[in-house]
């Protein structure tokens, strides 16, 4: 696609934020084994698919209807966004499934890089310290 013209290249839906991350880094060390350059994309669903075989997620037996136990948390795609991020994707997003909390943990998890913080941060920090101190991971 890059030989064509293409200027932006990536993932988009079926499978989780594992399965599409491993896809761009496969993506990437071809485009850096060609000299090719191209932004790169990702846009998972904000469900766990490990077992979803080629179609992804449309073929697990929980799919339409009951998807809510394999909900991504809001530090899962925090980990995504990172790993993301540190892999070289430019534009980072989310398809199915993905609700505003998701979207906000992305904003959240590069806000130093993006020089701010989402707007609704406050709400998630005012709720999540305490949740931090419950989890005692507050020291």
């Amino acid at each position: 696609m890059v030989k064509a013209g293409a200027d932006v290249v990536g993932v988009n839906c079926r499978f989780d934020f594992f399965v599409s991350l491993e896809a761009v880094r496969i993506m990437k060390k071809e485009l850096d084994a060609e000299g090719l350059k191209a932004h790169l994309m990702c846009q998972p669903i904000a469900f766990f698919t490990p077992e979803a075989g080629k179609l992804g997620f449309i073929h697990l037996p929980e799919f339409p209807f009951a998807l809510e136990p394999r909900t991504c948390s809001r530090w899962d795609i925090h980990r995504f966004a990172r790993e993301a991020y540190d892999l070289g994707v430019c534009y980072i997003g989310g398809c199915c499934g993905f609700e505003p909390y998701h979207i906000r943990a992305i904003a959240e998890e590069l806000a130093e890089e993006r020089g701010k913080k989402p707007k609704a941060s406050e709400k998630h920090e005012m709720w999540g310290g305490g949740l931090r101190m419950q989890l005692k991971t507050n020291k």
